[in-house]
């Protein structure tokens, strides 16, 4: 099914915990091998000053995940050009004989974090 598809870094959060006081999650990067498109992209400006909104749309053959906040979990981020994207719907699309997963990422407000190599879980 994945035409242009190429390996990309995916982050995915365990289950928050409650440690003195403050919500943690463990994560771990695992490569995945997507066909991404950007959907959108443009700058936006607002009394905060302006940042980028960009949008992105992946198919793949795996389920991403999305935040459950009544789970404690945490949305499946992905690592696209430099940047961190979160994950926002992720649907199964079983209509044609190209079964495959839909999936849309918004890029996050907080790009600190490019490349620190990911951490393993403690499980």
């Amino acid at each position: 099914m994945l035409f242009f598809k190429k390996e990309y870094i995916l982050r995915r959060h365990s289950a928050d915990e409650i440690i003195d006081g403050h919500r943690v999650a463990g994560y771990q990067d695992i490569t995945v091998t997507l066909d991404v498109q950007t959907l959108s992209a443009k700058e936006v400006v607002d009394v905060s000053g302006s940042r980028d909104e960009v949008i992105l749309k992946t198919f793949g053959d795996f389920p991403v995940r999305v935040s459950k906040i009544e789970d404690g979990v945490r949305a499946d981020q992905l690592l696209f050009d430099g940047r961190w994207y979160e994950c926002k719907s992720s649907r199964l699309s079983e209509n044609t004989i190209l079964k495959h997963w839909t999936s849309t990422f918004e890029l996050m407000l907080s790009n600190s974090a490019i490349e620190d190599g990911g951490e393993e879980e403690d499980d």
